[in-house]
């Protein structure tokens, strides 16, 4: 008796890989946990040779100044999108290749941060280190929004999401203007819009203004 059978049509490479979201998750962190590692690289213990009485503290530890705002800036910035990024996690259903690649490309940028960071401590007060350090957070953003619009597109997302996510597109969209505030204000002067960007990564870490103005 001659036997039938059903052959199932062969799975392309692309609609198998990039589906595990804890192992993009395990990624993230680590990327994580290694850009704020880097950043503290950049506090440097002063040389013995200037600091050989009591006297010289005070003047060494003022020196290391622009380098600890540096890393407090950094740390705030990597932990905000750190947040970011696991909210949008935690509505996640699924992941496919191409979403896989959009937290690959967000990571990317996480990566440079360290080195934004470095160049914005070595030559503040100038425009165009304050600019590059803007330029890495819009990046930031941008494929992090890049990475929930996609999974908004293609059925990635939980049911429930749909109000945290204009929770978190808001949220997204009001730390970029408020970033470009910064960088503009940067052109008038410098020290008023590094400060500004201090202010706005310390109330997106602290909560230190209404939801309602700020998205959160």
């Amino acid at each position: 008796m001659a036997q039938s059978s059903s052959h199932a049509p062969p799975l392309a490479y692309t609609e198998v890989a990039g589906q595990s979201l804890r192992r993009i998750e395990s990624l993230s962190d680590g990327v994580f946990s290694i850009a704020m590692t880097l950043l503290v690289l950049n506090l440097r213990v002063p040389a013995a040779a200037l600091v050989r009485t009591e006297a010289d503290v005070g003047p060494a530890l003022r020196a290391l100044l622009p380098n600890i705002g540096g890393y407090v800036l950094g740390f705030l910035s990597l932990g905000i999108f750190w947040v970011c990024q696991s909210t949008q996690f935690t509505y996640l259903a699924r992941s496919d290749r191409r979403l896989a690649w959009w937290h690959i490309a967000f990571l990317l940028v996480v990566g440079l941060l360290p080195f934004s960071t470095a160049f914005l401590t070595t030559h503040f007060p100038l425009r165009g280190a304050v600019l590059v350090y803007w330029a890495n957070l819009l990046l930031l953003g941008g494929a992090l929004l890049g990475s929930y619009r996609y999974a908004q597109r293609h059925g990635l997302l939980r049911p429930e999401h749909a109000a945290v996510g204009r929770a978190l597109v808001r949220r997204l969209g009001l730390m970029q203007v408020q970033y470009a505030a910064a960088a503009g204000l940067c052109l008038l002067s410098v020290p008023a819009g590094a400060g500004l960007l201090l202010l706005v990564q310390l109330n997106y870490a602290l909560g230190l203004v209404a939801d309602r103005w700020l998205g959160d």
